[in-house]
């Protein structure tokens, strides 16, 4: 079963649950097709993010030219210990 879900509602990517290095491998294989016409991803429901997770979603908002909305204090708190405010969409 798969930790991470996603669900893709016009022009925002809804991510939810794990966002791991477990969970990383359905992101990435589907990746061309879940962005297609994204503008935005929403992280919201997201429970965990670790490092990797945080990594691939750097990777999105500079190849993709996404954002990323609805950022939890945990996940901020990565965002600014790693200094990646320049280099991530908010």
């Amino acid at each position: 079963m798969s930790r991470i879900k996603t669900e893709k509602q016009q022009e925002i990517l809804s991510l939810q649950g794990e966002l791991d290095v477990h969970s990383l491998n359905d992101l990435w294989s589907t990746q061309n097709t879940i962005l297609n016409g994204v503008k935005c991803i929403d992280v919201a429901q997201l429970i965990r993010v670790d490092s990797s997770g945080l990594a691939t979603l750097i990777y999105f908002c500079n190849k993709y030219h996404v954002k990323l909305k609805g950022i939890n204090p945990q996940l901020q708190t990565l965002i600014t210990l790693y200094d990646l405010q320049p280099v991530i969409n908010i």
